[in-house]
């Protein structure tokens, strides 16, 4: 089987129904296992997973200047209500994952001639769909 070289350039991100992928320079979705051993008296131990920890980390282009339809401006209308999640799906070549973030309130601003840009990582409402 050859091996199949697959960049950034293949990720496309829709949050709420809007392609946001022109204001991302990186998306990372990570699912991390909460796993705990137990020990039984048999002398051999059994796993158990028993909790998932789903994030979305990204890298952003502010896009404070394009309205009140900009990313940041919808991020920052979302954050009032911050326990209300918001659909995501991202692509990754031809895998799709479907699933739901909770917003944050994004950053304002930058350094000297620097690009504006804004890292963070979005809790997830469980592990996303894939497709």
């Amino acid at each position: 089987m050859t091996t199949t070289i697959i960049n950034g350039g293949t990720l496309t991100l829709s949050i709420n129904a809007i392609d946001r992928s022109a204001q991302i320079t990186s998306a990372v979705l990570s699912v991390e296992q909460t796993r705990n051993a137990y020990n039984l008296i048999g002398g051999t131990k059994a796993f158990k997973v028993v909790d998932n920890n789903v994030t979305l980390a990204c890298e952003i282009l502010q896009d404070w200047s394009s309205g009140t339809s900009d990313f940041m401006d919808a991020l920052w209308t979302a954050s009032a209500t911050p326990d209300t999640g918001i659909a995501f799906v991202l692509t990754n070549n031809s895998q799709t994952f479907t699933g739901t973030l909770y917003p944050e309130y994004p950053a304002v601003g930058g350094a000297g001639n620097d690009v504006q840009t804004w890292s963070v990582t979005f809790q997830c409402a469980g592990v996303p769909t894939k497709a």
